[in-house]
């Protein structure tokens, strides 16, 4: 099991979310790469929760979408319109990824890494991630 988080960033438009902070890490199935990546590295489904205050840096569309090894997943994306620049809008989606091989040791072997995108416009988070080998 692992949990993120960030609070108080700002993201551009079509840019990686950085999840600044663990805060729990339990196992070695999902972990923290770099600073936007969660790397998973044991085959099974897993479960991601992402919920997420934003506040729009100008009016439209706040809209984050899950990525898995660059291609957005339909089904995991929240959409808020945001109409002004000081109110904050929640966003937040649940979805079930599946990973079909482990990482490991051999040369052909790479890990499955799931991205959460920024889609709309430039925006402050703060996101809370968690995600659970079910």
């Amino acid at each position: 099991m692992l949990e993120i988080y960030s609070k108080d960033v700002a993201v551009s438009q079509g840019v990686a979310i950085p999840l600044n902070n663990v805060a729990l890490d339990k196992g070695a199935s999902a972990q923290l790469q770099g600073v936007s990546t969660i790397q998973i590295n044991k085959c099974g489904i897993y479960q991601v929760n992402v919920s997420a205050s934003a506040i729009a840096a100008s009016i439209g569309n706040i809209q984050i979408q899950l990525y898995k090894d660059g291609v957005a997943v339909p089904n995991a994306t929240a959409t808020q319109a945001a109409a002004d620049t000081t109110s904050a809008h929640a966003l937040s989606f649940s979805t079930l990824v599946q990973v079909t091989h482990n990482n490991c040791n051999c040369p052909c072997a790479t890990p499955t890494n799931l991205t959460i995108v920024n889609v709309g416009t430039g925006t402050t988070y703060d996101i809370d991630v968690t995600v659970v080998r079910v």
